[in-house]
């Protein structure tokens, strides 16, 4: 059941990514796309497989579904909210996008937790919600220097 939800969601993300207006450029995407993945990885190996405050199922099926979480829905949610953050202005929207992503993201994380392919043992949907507001700055704060960067390359050409 959990394979099931997780591989729908990681599929309608996927394709709300796909066919949405993007205010970032492939290269910006991708980038900012890989930070997160790695960012993702990395935290969730480091909680789960370190310091043991999360256990995940290791059969077959909702383990792949934590990694449909971990590495598809993360990031292309991040992604999604990056896109229509930067596309107005106004601090209010952005604040609005990022506790927006950070709700579904920390019910998709309850989630796995209902479906008992995820146990708590020192840990809670608070912080869930705490770290993805961190990946969320993460992924502005990378899609900043990219951008910068990007800005550099072309002023010197």
């Amino acid at each position: 059941m959990a394979f099931s939800i997780f591989f729908f969601l990681a599929w309608l993300f996927v394709s709300i990514f796909t066919v949405m207006q993007k205010r970032l450029t492939l290269v910006e995407n991708t980038f900012v796309f890989l930070i997160i993945l790695v960012v993702s990885i990395n935290f969730s190996w480091i909680i789960g497989d370190e310091l043991k405050w999360i256990t995940i199922k290791k059969e077959a099926l909702p383990y792949t579904a934590y990694l449909l979480n971990r590495s598809i829905i993360i990031p292309v949610l991040l992604l999604i909210q990056l896109n229509i953050s930067m596309a107005r202005d106004s601090i209010g929207w952005k604040i609005i996008t990022i506790l927006s992503t950070v709700v579904v993201l920390t019910g998709a994380n309850y989630l796995l937790t209902v479906l008992n392919v995820a146990t708590y043992k020192n840990w809670n949907p608070g912080f869930d919600a705490i770290y993805f507001i961190f990946l969320s700055l993460v992924a502005f704060l990378f899609y900043k220097i990219i951008e910068n960067a990007s800005e550099k390359v072309v002023n010197h050409t």
